[in-house]
């Protein structure tokens, strides 16, 4: 048997070689910097009508290993596009040539300086580093042909480039996986059927930008970025308190969607509500309130009795939608009283108390025929009903809801986590550890911080660090370099993590590697959301403005990415500004 696997693992070391080598591309230098300059400032000149300025060396001496590509961007798409092979300052300036000699171009808005619309229409200059055939003798390893992000593609005379496929949504959507978050892939037959007959040649690709500087996480920093989530969610929240479930930035309209997400409603809702406290905006709180109001009318409904309410959608009672709605009332409490956030809230309560077993842990579904709860048990929503009723006990001072945060929260961290290897596995944890966190104040607590501690170090060992992916995604979380990190899982973790590092740095715990998880994760959150984005690919970048997407390539936002990383930003912010 040793002898097949030292066979089995050769073979399979030899075959990754040979992959390596063959899709292995030689580099040449990118343009300097110098040179990036004189781009952006010939544009500003040839927009305004005023001379251009001199190109540097650099730039008249500079040759790509391929076409460079000079692309005019308005209103969200591509318009015009220059192509050609000399040296990149020539290139550059018979493309602004041929745009500014355009009447149909100058006449976009924006196009011409000053323009209140300027951010409408853009410029971008892109290189080839380098080229290699793309040959398909293994068709089921054909989705990963194409770095996400980083390559494009030549036929003929027809090219394909990074931006072309985020733009036409063919970059990580090859292969549907399980989950719908986590698709992969770029389609070489969808590629093919853009360029010319004849043989495909993959391009790397990069497009020429000023280094951004590495955001600050301080605490105006934050609270700025969560104050642009917070306008971005408002700004497309329905006058019936509904938010804008998915936002398409390239087209500047709301997504239909199948079902709206009532859980992620009231989670947004939360996030509104803390905004309203921590930012003191009377913007978020009527926000939140209209959000509520939405819930009283379309979807609250009682499970058992009078007194017990609970969050209902076609005909299901949805637990987690009655947790977090729960939470976000007790939040909302914080900032101000209001009746029908109080009536709501202790409506909310006497259900998810009448949903828990003798062992602590909560019964997730609820029949109506039957008028019964249904003993299953669903990701995320223990921890949220935990959460939910220590925010409730600390502003309704009921010890009925502390009891039964506590039986819960003995469980979710003690009998409901104890088998075999379960210190080397976790699962979704983050809403259980707000808990914990909370607890702490209220009951003993050691055994579940120790539980959420292990899982911040579990969670340490999945985050990216320097060069390990193609992409500039330190902080995120994934198991290798193939799929796009998403955004959402960095949130999350921090949301989880910020509370749990508060209540330990009193205790002269050692949390200098929490730390670091936490602000490499705020720092990818940072360089991620939409301020601006690839603006250029957005018909309406103000619009769009505090938006989230899920990963670099995603041209929409989802209202709970949004929330995750606003409550994210809202948490450090709130302990950089309490003394340690």
């Amino acid at each position: 048997m040793a002898r097949y696997l030292g066979i089995w693992a050769l073979c399979t070391l030899l075959l990754s070689a040979v992959v390596y080598v063959w899709h292995d591309l030689p580099l040449v230098a990118a343009p300097d910097l110098a040179s990036v300059r004189w781009v952006n400032a010939a544009w500003a000149a040839a927009r305004s009508g005023t001379q251009l300025p001199a190109a540097p060396p650099a730039a008249q001496s500079y040759q790509a290993a391929g076409p460079t590509f000079v692309s005019l961007y308005a209103g969200g798409r591509l318009r015009a596009r220059h192509v050609a092979t000399g040296n990149l300052a020539e290139v550059v300036l018979a493309g602004l040539a041929k745009f500014t000699q355009d009447p149909s171009l100058r006449a976009l808005p924006g196009f011409q300086l000053p323009s209140t619309q300027s951010d409408r229409v853009q410029l971008r200059v892109a290189v080839t580093l380098a080229s290699r055939d793309v040959h398909e003798w293994l068709p089921w390893l054909s989705s990963f042909t194409l770095v996400p992000l980083r390559d494009g593609a030549a036929g003929g005379d027809a090219y394909v480039l990074p931006d072309d496929l985020v733009e036409e949504q063919l970059t990580d959507n090859a292969v549907v996986a399980p989950v719908p978050d986590l698709t992969f892939g770029t389609s070489l037959a969808a590629v093919r059927e853009r360029l010319d007959a004849g043989p495909i040649r993959r391009l790397r690709i990069e497009t020429l930008q000023e280094p951004s500087p590495e955001p600050k996480l301080d605490r105006t920093t934050l609270e700025r970025a969560a104050r642009d989530g917070m306008e971005f969610v408002l700004r497309h929240q329905h006058t019936s308190g509904r938010f804008t479930y998915i936002y398409d930035a390239q087209r500047d309209e709301e997504l239909e969607v199948a079902a709206y997400n009532l859980t992620r409603h009231a989670g947004t809702m939360f996030f509104l509500a803390r905004a309203a406290l921590q930012l003191g905006s009377r913007e978020a709180r009527q926000g939140a309130l209209r959000a509520l109001a939405f819930v009283h009318e379309n979807a609250l409904a009682r499970c058992g009795s009078e007194q017990r309410m609970c969050v209902e959608q076609r005909g299901r009672v949805e637990f987690g939608a009655s947790a977090l709605t729960a939470l976000a009332c007790a939040e909302l409490l914080r900032s101000g009283d209001d009746p029908l956030v109080r009536e709501v809230l202790s409506g909310l309560l006497e259900f998810l108390r009448a949903q828990q077993r003798p062992d602590g842990e909560m019964m997730h579904e609820y029949s109506q025929d039957r008028q019964e709860p249904i003993d299953v048990q669903r990701m995320y929503y223990s921890g949220e009903a935990a959460l939910a009723l220590l925010t409730a006990f600390e502003q309704l001072h009921d010890q009925r809801d502390l009891q039964a945060a506590s039986r819960l929260m003995t469980h979710l961290t003690g009998a409901g986590w104890s088998f075999f290897g379960a210190r080397y596995y976790y699962g979704e944890e983050h809403w259980t550890c707000q808990a914990v966190a909370k607890a702490a104040a209220h009951m003993p607590s050691d055994d579940a911080l120790d539980f959420c501690v292990r899982w911040g170090r579990w969670q340490e060992r999945l985050q990216y660090q320097h060069a390990v992916t193609p992409w500039d995604v330190v902080g995120a979380f994934g198991v290798g370099p193939v799929l796009l990190p998403r955004v959402t899982t960095a949130a999350s973790r921090v949301e989880a993590l910020v509370p749990i590092y508060r209540v330990l740095a009193p205790r002269g715990a050692d949390l200098v590697s929490m730390r670091g998880l936490i602000e490499r994760s705020l720092g990818l959150m940072l360089r991620m959301r939409w301020a601006p984005g690839p603006a250029h690919l957005f018909a309406r970048p103000a619009a769009a403005r505090g938006g989230m997407p899920s990963t670099a390539a995603e041209l929409r936002s989802r209202v709970d990415m949004v929330q995750h990383a606003g409550s994210a930003f809202l948490a450090w912010a709130d302990a950089l500004a309490q003394p340690d």
